[in-house]
């Protein structure tokens, strides 16, 4: 998985719009900006200039041999995970990442709470599919880094199976975009 270790390349999912824009792209793969400001309930200007400052920090890429002729544009998400290098002791790159983390928590919680909202009018065989789960452990930091690459290593054949799908454009007629997320965090006693 790639790290990012500027805290610019961050910086630019810190808007909510852009965040939102970012997780349609991972979820629906290749799209043309109409159709992203569609789905956003946006203007497609307004799409295009938020498009335009994800791809000056290569977060997203243009998918030219998409479009049927020179007005139409397709962009991809230019990858479908990342690293954030969160080291740097620098006061900048701290409220960046702080900045983006709450931000990324409010999308997956809203995530979360729509599928609750609406899974009944999934397919039949959908409805039951999700799952979820807490866990209360008692773990020394270094067994907490254990299990974090444990599950990092778990969730990697997954990962490289939907970068092939989202890359080649070809994936099972049944397949859907799959959120999965969790956080393991030290408590107070």
């Amino acid at each position: 998985m790639p790290q990012i270790d500027d805290p610019d390349v961050l910086k630019v999912l810190t808007s909510r719009f852009r965040m939102k824009l970012f997780s349609l792209l991972f979820r629906i793969g290749p799209s043309t900006v109409s159709e992203l400001a569609r789905q956003m309930g946006a203007d497609p200007g307004q799409v295009s200039y938020h498009l335009r400052q994800m791809q000056k920090h290569g977060l997203i890429e243009d998918v030219p041999e998409l479009a049927r002729d020179s007005r139409e544009r397709w962009v991809r998400a230019a990858m479908v995970g990342w690293v954030f290098d969160t080291d740097s002791e620098a006061p900048e790159a701290a409220a960046v990442v702080q900045a983006w983390t709450s931000q990324w928590v409010i999308d997956q919680f809203e995530r979360l709470r729509d599928f609750q909202r609406t899974h009944m009018t999934l397919p039949e065989d959908w409805r039951d599919a999700g799952f979820g789960g807490s866990h209360h452990l008692r773990l020394t930091k270094d067994e907490l880094a254990q299990l974090a690459d444990q599950l990092q290593a778990v969730l990697q054949p997954w990962r490289e199976l939907t970068k092939s799908r989202v890359e080649s454009s070809e994936a099972p007629p049944d397949t859907r975009p799959i959120l999965i997320f969790y956080h393991a965090f030290p408590e107070e006693p």
